[in-house]
């Protein structure tokens, strides 16, 4: 599962996106997650098969949302879960999403 971590200028997501990639290999899952800023958005999308926006950037989610399409799922993680880094309840979310 490759994921696309976006929030504002893609540093406070490194150690969430570890903690997704740890949790991923816990779960026997390969999770290859990547951190980048909202203006690298567009130019990251190859290949995604999510992208979850940082709660910093929930304001940008129409835009975020256009720039993604139809084709990619889109999510904003929960303050409480980026905050705690919660990358279970994070991968949870996702795995529901990507079904």
């Amino acid at each position: 599962m490759k994921l696309l971590l976006v929030c504002y200028a893609g540093m406070s997501t490194s150690m969430l996106a570890q903690r997704l990639e740890d949790e991923g290999a816990a779960r026997g899952i390969e999770v290859e997650v990547e951190a980048v800023p909202m203006t690298e958005l567009e130019a990251n999308l190859e290949g995604v098969d999510a992208v979850l926006l940082g709660p910093q950037v929930r304001f940008a989610e129409k835009d975020a949302r256009a720039a993604v399409g139809d084709d990619v799922p889109l999510m904003v993680i929960a303050p409480q879960d980026f905050g705690m880094m919660r990358a279970d309840n994070v991968l949870d979310q996702v795995s529901s999403l990507i079904g």
